[in-house]
């Protein structure tokens, strides 16, 4: 009888395990286990030599279901000349080399902002390399022979001259009279051809996850584990008055603790607000069921705060008051845009439009959390670590001991897009294990998860610009207004910058479109509503503004989308070469079926810092019958540098276009009185399997290092369809999510 994958890890009875090597997976995984095994020898940071030619390499950015443990993998491997077949992958935690300073984070280990592959593809290069050119030195001695005469294939040097061969492992002895080299040679672009580089190779997770076995954070089980379940209030901002039924609650069964603890808003943890007084309670019980209908049985008496006095309406109201007022800041003036809009204001070649985008949340798949067990003088973690440093640090400081005594077990990631960077849930396990003395896995319902998590901002815009008499724009002036995160989170960043958040004009401040002159203001519009990054961060919203405005632009003027942005990219020839090779495959311009409309809209992703460039474009083609509408066909272009694995660039892609279609059709919070008021699936939207488009991925060749393309794709979605919604109606689509039934 076949077990369930709990069945499974449940018998295992420990969480660190080693996973099988599968048909067609090639490399394995190595889940969880503390330490490398005594008989794997280290080489560097990155590669440990074992037994019978297995060579494990660790992987220090975690999965988030990008591919990473693949990619990166890959990119050392061909660089080693190892055997695939033979390699085994591990998350590697804690050292330096992990670390990275990228997209406004300080220094230290996490994944964001698609800069995993961008910021490690050198680092696993070197330590390829150091291992090629070790091997080579290595067999040499061994021979006494010339290492010129040496190469290396599958984990194996090899003489050709004498018909001799050697494995790797039988190697590794020569560490202690060899060093590696500090800046060994790397391959040229002639010898890496034939390697695994460029290839369609298999993701090494996804065996597990079909079958069940691999371990999420939800998954994690440790003798004499309990359940904690969170209640929170109904607003965002109260606190905890008395439990009026505490006794009665804690006699259920199963029912152990009710812990009282805070769930900490980002204004907290960035030390804005002092306000910690208790918001939440745990419910420890033996199961999760025991702690949820306990949970559910809670009567509580909440007291608002004043900061509580806030709904959908307020915030509208407040961000259309700051659209409308000269307090912006400005992020670019380039000319004199505003004098010149201005001066042609009454003019038939004058255009303006607002737009508005709403606040949204991850709604991932595996809801968030963490398991801890707090002992005398150490804490252990398990859970889905989207940022290990930032996740051990807090757990020391909440359990009361030395960082160096917190050991943390990074499971995969069942969706995050950001949200399981704040590890909250494992912060209200190490309080809860703390009180208990228990080990305790948080595990937050999706109503929790929904309420009281860290969200995307809605802003609006409002855009003007003045056209020449070939209908191109003599100037633009894009004014932004919303809650910024940036000023939430990093506040000394915005004030470094003088002032504007650049999260709120992200992708349009430095924008590569050839405009005469250009201003781009912001506001930031306070809110007491946590914040924190989703994928695609501030730029879904900037770039839907953005880009539909070009689209209006073009029509206004009469002219051919693809015409139209071919000449506002004129000094932009690669972004033009993506562009023209998206349209060519979505047949633009040729005739469509019946009813069926495309729009289009471009991106060049500039990553904060500058850490990459990414080129994107994307058609989407409807077919609208009557007042119903669906998305078809998706076709999407991209240049993000030298390809490692086409096959992990295509799902991010596709990735990014569904998770961004469910912003464009469907997803968006509502707040009243403090608190939101969505709560799950059915009232919380996302895309449906069935809305799913046909989705092409046109991946372009590039000399460049390989850049950033996990979020690339989600900007483009929402003004490409506003586009062809325009094309088909005569309308213009200014807000998001458009609605279900158009109006005709």
């Amino acid at each position: 009888m076949a077990l369930s994958r709990r069945q499974f890890l449940k018998s295992a009875a420990i969480v660190s395990l080693v996973i099988p090597l599968i048909p067609g997976a090639n490399a394995a995984l190595i889940y969880n286990s503390p330490e490398i095994t005594p008989d794997d020898l280290p080489m560097n940071d990155w590669i440990w030599i074992g037994a019978d030619n297995q060579i494990v390499i660790g992987v220090s950015q975690c999965e988030v279901g990008q591919g990473i443990y693949t990619g990166l993998a890959t990119v050392l491997a061909s660089e080693m000349d190892a055997d695939w077949d033979k390699v085994k992958v591990k998350f590697v935690i804690g050292r330096d080399a992990y670390r990275q300073e990228s997209g406004g984070e300080e220094r230290s280990q996490f994944v964001a902002a698609s800069t995993s592959m961008t910021n490690f593809y050198q680092r696993m290069r070197v330590a390829g390399a150091q291992a090629r050119c070790f091997f080579i030195a290595a067999a040499a001695r061994e021979w006494n022979v010339d290492a010129q005469q040496l190469r290396t294939e599958n984990s194996f040097v090899i003489d050709d001259h004498r018909g001799k061969k050697i494995a790797y492992s039988d190697l590794i002895h020569w560490s202690q009279d060899i060093p590696l080299e500090a800046n060994p040679a790397l391959k040229t672009a002639e010898q890496e051809k034939g390697s695994l580089i460029g290839r369609n190779l298999p993701r090494i997770d996804c065996g597990e996850k079909v079958d069940g076995s691999a371990e999420f954070g939800i998954d994690v089980q440790v003798p004499d584990l309990h359940i904690g379940v969170p209640w929170m209030g109904p607003s965002l901002n109260g606190k905890l008055g008395s439990i009026r039924n505490e006794k009665q609650i804690l006699s259920l069964p199963g029912v152990i603790a009710l812990v009282r603890t805070r769930h900490w808003s980002t204004l907290n943890m960035a030390r804005l607000d002092p306000d910690m007084a208790p918001n939440t309670i745990i419910v420890v019980a033996k199961t999760y069921w025991q702690a949820k209908k306990a949970a559910d049985r809670l009567d509580v008496e909440w007291i608002f705060s004043d900061k509580d006095n806030f709904s959908s309406e307020t915030i509208n109201q407040d961000n259309k008051k700051a659209l409308e007022s000269d307090d912006f800041i400005t992020a670019t003036n380039i000319g004199d845009a505003q004098g010149i809009i201005d001066s042609g204001r009454n003019s038939a070649r004058f255009h303006e439009a607002r737009y508005k985008a709403p606040y949204i949340t991850h709604a991932t798949m595996e809801p968030c959390n963490g398991t801890c067990y707090v002992e005398k003088d150490r804490v252990t973690a398990w859970g889905p670590f989207q940022g290990q440093d930032l996740a051990q640090k807090l757990i020391s400081i909440f359990a009361g001991v030395p960082i160096e005594n917190v050991t943390l077990h990074n499971t995969l990631l069942g969706g995050s897009y950001g949200r399981k960077y704040i590890p909250d849930p494992a912060m209200h396990a190490c309080l809860a294990s703390k009180a208990t003395g228990k080990p305790v896995k948080v595990i937050y319902p999706r109503e929790v998860d929904i309420q009281h998590a860290y969200y995307r901002p809605g802003n609006t815009s409002h855009y003007q610009a003045l056209l020449d008499e070939d209908g191109y724009p003599l100037a633009l002036w894009a004014r932004y207004a919303g809650q910024g995160l940036f000023w939430q989170l990093h506040r000394s960043r915005v004030t470094k910058n003088g002032g504007w958040d650049e999260t709120i004009v992200e992708c349009v401040y430095n924008t590569r479109y050839d405009l005469p002159a250009l201003k781009v203001e912001s506001i930031t519009v306070e809110q007491n509503i946590s914040l924190s990054f989703l994928r695609g961060v501030g730029s879904v919203a900037s770039i839907f503004f953005l880009e539909s405005f070009i689209s209006e632009l073009a029509i206004k003027a009469n002219k051919d989308q693809l015409e139209y942005r071919m000449r506002l990219l004129k000094n932009e020839p690669e972004m033009q070469r993506v562009l023209k090779a998206t349209a060519d495959a979505a047949g633009w311009g040729n005739p469509l079926a019946d009813n069926h409309y495309q729009g289009m809209a471009v991106n060049i992703w500039v990553a904060r810092d500058e850490a990459f460039i990414s080129y994107v474009a994307l058609v989407a083609e409807i077919e609208v019958l009557g007042s119903a509408w669906k998305v078809t066909r998706m076709i999407c272009g991209v240049e993000c540098g030298k390809v490692i694995n086409p096959g992990l660039i295509k799902a991010n892609i596709e990735g990014g276009i569904g998770f961004a279609l469910s912003g464009a059709l469907h997803s968006q919070l509502h707040f009243e009185h403090g608190g939101v008021v969505e709560s799950n699936y059915n009232n919380y939207g996302v895309l449906h399997l069935s809305e799913q488009p046909e989705i092409e991925v046109v991946i372009l060749d590039s000399e460049r290092d390989p850049q950033g393309c996990g979020e690339v794709s989600t900007a483009v979605v929402a003004p490409a369809i506003a586009s062809a919604l325009q094309v088909a109606t005569g309308k213009t689509y200014t807000e998001i999510p458009f609605p279900a039934i158009l109006e005709r």
